[in-house]
């Protein structure tokens, strides 16, 4: 499940570069959480789950993994119009009765997601220290790229806190006894309130997502404040 909180996301974004930001910040949303969400459908239909193809999500094409429509596209959209960051949330549907080993199966199908944002930024990053030398500094494109490793990284971190309904979750509650696990997955519903809160607390979400601003300042050498 890719879930975005939004939180210290935006960079500084010079006027001029206004507009093609925000269409930066749709097309990376629909590609991250696209891709996100198709790293659980395929580990799921590795571990023998036949839901997500089921679904049709047994492909690359981002836009088909953008489900419910409303946190997935209407939300984030809504967000990125007003200025306001990132917040949004889409959902791969698995069954894990299926699996062969549930709990643990669980864990691997989980961190399926979070493992795709880690690709992107490391591609991401790997082809933008190969072009930056020759892009102008203006270039949008170097808007393009930080918006791009930024996010996937924020989805990462957010993706892997320990919170029923994320993926940190899922990889929890395989340390947990029945009764705990029982109770864990009773909060599901609120998971995202749950991580929004936590992130919401002074400085907790400042240092939490610290290793994606240090590595945006080594990457672009925008200050970490």
């Amino acid at each position: 499940m890719a879930r975005s909180g939004g939180l210290g996301y935006r960079p500084c974004v010079p006027q001029d570069f206004e507009t093609q930001y925000k269409l930066i910040q749709a097309a990376a949303w629909v590609l991250s959480v696209g891709l996100h969400e198709a790293g659980h459908a395929y580990s799921a239909t590795w571990f023998g789950d036949p839901t997500p193809a089921n679904h049709g999500r047994l492909t690359l094409n981002p836009f088909a993994h953008l489900k419910p429509v409303f946190t997935a596209v209407i939300l984030p959209l809504v967000f990125i119009m007003s200025g306001q960051g990132l917040l949004g949330g889409a959902w791969t549907p698995i069954d894990p009765a299926y699996f062969k080993k549930p709990l643990r199966d669980r864990v691997f199908v989980a961190l399926a997601g979070p493992v795709v944002n880690v690709v992107l930024a490391l591609l991401f990053s790997g082809l933008y220290l190969v072009i930056r030398p020759s892009l102008p500094a203006d270039s949008v494109y170097h808007l393009l790229f930080l918006v791009m490793i930024q996010l996937n990284l924020i989805l990462l971190f957010f993706n892997m806190l320990p919170v029923p309904g994320l993926d940190g979750g899922d990889v929890l509650r395989y340390f947990l006894g029945p009764v705990a696990r029982e109770k864990f997955d009773a909060l599901r519903q609120y998971g995202i309130i749950i991580a929004i809160v936590i992130l919401s607390i002074p400085n907790v979400s400042k240092y939490y997502f610290l290793p994606v601003y240090k590595y945006r300042e080594l990457l672009f050498g925008i200050p970490t404040q």
